[in-house]
């Protein structure tokens, strides 16, 4: 993978779903950061979002030099990724909140370092403020992004620190221009335009945080299928599913991605019988290109053919799959079921029902 073609996926990935983390947690710094201090200048107020955005490129490099280096030591799980993004979605709300000066004791929430930490960082940085955008920035490198964790797996299969830091460095080069601009937006705003912008930002940096915390629950594996709550409980599930197919002992299940949509997304399979989940990534977009199942521990950059995924249920129960951000085909998962209740005789004609079916031997009435 040339480093050309990374930053270009990094110019696609900052006008894609990305940016409803990164960008949403920007603007709600910023916006904050301006209310604070109306009186300075534009460029003073575009700062803290450079410090910001130097962090993130700095970060990514480190970090992805580290991920190359040493393996999976940096490479959270699902549920780890998923709780980072409930708490920076619930910051983002509380600071929406905020801006809108909608319950005025929401003001009083001042996130703080620990004493110790804060004395050292002022100690280091003066009175210099560089230095909570900066790590922040840097931090963003752990946001779950689909286009993110996947160079991060291709990073960490490559075992090399320089290509790491390299494809990481240039991925966030190709999401500064998107950035930067969403900072000038931000910092250069005044008058009547200053206000409205404020109360735009906060409903839009709220919405951002309530649609990042439903993808952050999925991600733990919290899945929330409201479709599932207008369905009939007798039409939610199969016990014998066309989509499965038995082949000598091991159920095949075949999945195609189309953009950010799994066909199908629902499967019945046995509990104790191996399954071959072959999935078809060429249409995969965005966070879709990689797919993963926490009840499975399974976290998978989805290539251009045909990637085959086995493994063996051990309980009866659900396990939901979706991207690396939470935003495919809502309920999607395997529904594992006892031996003898789902798909053993798949692929046969169960002459019985075919019999007791026929109106020229009974009655299918």
């Amino acid at each position: 993978m040339s480093y050309g073609f990374v930053f270009l996926i990094g110019l696609v990935a900052a006008v894609s779903s990305c940016l409803a983390v990164t960008g949403g947690l920007l603007l709600a710094v910023a916006a904050k950061y301006n209310e604070r201090h109306p009186d300075l200048t534009g460029f003073q107020k575009f700062k803290p979002t450079l410090y910001f955005n130097i962090g993130r490129v700095v970060g990514y490099t480190v970090l992805g030099a580290l991920v190359g280096a040493m393996g999976s030591f940096l490479t959270l799980s699902p549920g780890v990724n998923g709780a980072v993004m409930v708490a920076a979605s619930l910051v983002m709300i509380i600071l929406g909140f905020q801006l809108l000066h909608v319950f005025p004791r929401l003001k009083r929430f001042q996130p703080r370092m620990p004493k110790r930490l804060a004395h050292k960082i002022h100690d280091l940085s003066g009175h210099d403020s560089k230095t909570a955008p900066f790590v922040l920035g840097a931090l963003t490198f752990f946001l779950p992004c689909g286009f993110t964790q996947a160079l991060q797996l291709y990073v960490l299969s490559s075992g090399d620190a320089l290509r790491g830091g390299l494809t990481m460095l240039f991925f966030s080069l190709g999401t500064l221009p998107a950035l930067m601009s969403l900072s000038a937006l931000s910092s250069y705003a005044k008058g009547s335009f200053q206000r409205y912008f404020m109360k735009a930002a906060g409903v839009v940096v709220i919405l951002l945080g309530l649609f990042n915390i439903k993808s952050g629950l999925a991600l733990s594996g919290t899945k929330i299928d409201v479709a599932s709550w207008f369905l009939r409980p007798d039409t939610q599930e199969v016990t014998k599913d066309p989509n499965v197919e038995m082949v000598n002992g091991v159920q095949v299940v075949n999945m195609k991605v189309s953009g950010l949509e799994y066909y199908p997304y629902r499967f019945t399979v046995q509990k104790g019988m191996p399954v071959e989940w072959r999935i078809d990534g060429s249409g995969a977009q965005g966070c879709a290109q990689v797919i993963i199942a926490p009840k499975l521990k399974i976290t998978e950059y989805l290539t251009k053919g045909v990637k085959t995924i086995r493994f063996t249920p051990t309980q009866v129960g659900e396990i939901p799959f979706s991207c690396s951000m939470g935003m495919t085909t809502p309920g999607a998962k395997f529904v594992v079921v006892d031996q003898g209740s789902g798909n053993s005789d798949q692929g046969t004609v169960n002459t019985e029902q075919k019999t007791a079916c026929d109106p020229t031997v009974a009655n299918c009435l």
